[in-house]
């Protein structure tokens, strides 16, 4: 099992699991919005998940002065200028990475693998690797949630996600469920296809935290 969780406020975070079966075949399960950060930890122990993945600013550095850690800035560099800005200097967050740490630590003693990403970067490198002429939905889906629903089928089609009961998604889907989506397919792939992610770096000194970061890897996946 593999959970995804788009970290926000109390009442706007979501998570989302992602089941493989015996056969490797991967389905997601209804994603659900306002959780606590407690009862996410203990639905994390209850289903035995092997890996977390979470979209939130997971370590810290007393050199990360600005805000932006080492990853964040060569994130941002393997993004067209335009989307820079998604990549959100930590001071500027505030509660996101705060929540993120706190679930970190509540997750730490049951679940073996826990990791950080960034959805909408990895939308983009995904939709520029295999669908370039969709890129105006990675731009639109917060929060047009028809532009969202479009980017979970392509997602889904891709990486062979089904739903684990029906019905199929509706026509609307919030960004924060995609995201949710897209933090659970990063650690199922972490565990099964690693050559699909990329490590990003960061190497600053007294660094802190849990979970390195990764990505879809722009080149390949």
């Amino acid at each position: 099992m593999y959970l995804g969780v788009d970290i926000a406020g109390a009442k706007n975070t979501w998570t989302c699991l992602l089941e493989v079966d015996g056969e490797g075949r991967p389905a997601w399960q209804p994603p659900q919005s306002g959780l606590s950060l407690t009862a996410i930890a203990e639905m994390a122990e209850d289903r035995e998940v092997r890996a977390a993945v979470l979209d939130a600013q997971l370590t810290w550095s007393p050199a990360d002065e600005n805000g932006f850690r080492e990853s964040d800035i060569c994130l941002r560099n393997l993004l067209p200028a335009e989307f820079m800005p998604w990549v959100a200097s930590q001071n500027s967050l505030m509660a996101v990475p705060v929540r993120g740490r706190q679930l970190a630590e509540l997750l730490a003693p049951s679940v073996g693998t826990i990791l950080e990403t960034h959805p909408r970067s990895c939308l983009y490198f995904f939709l520029h690797l295999h669908h370039p002429g969709a890129l105006g939905l990675v731009r639109a889906y917060k929060p047009d949630q028809g532009a969202a629903a479009r980017l979970w089928e392509l997602w889904c089609a891709h990486f062979g996600l089904r739903p684990a009961v029906p019905p199929e998604p509706p026509a609307l889907v919030s960004d924060g469920a995609l995201d949710a989506l897209v933090c659970a397919t990063v650690g199922m792939l972490y565990h099964l296809r690693p050559g699909c992610l990329l490590k990003l770096p960061d190497y600053a000194g007294n660094r802190r935290g849990r979970g390195p970061f990764y990505v879809l890897d722009p080149h390949r996946h």
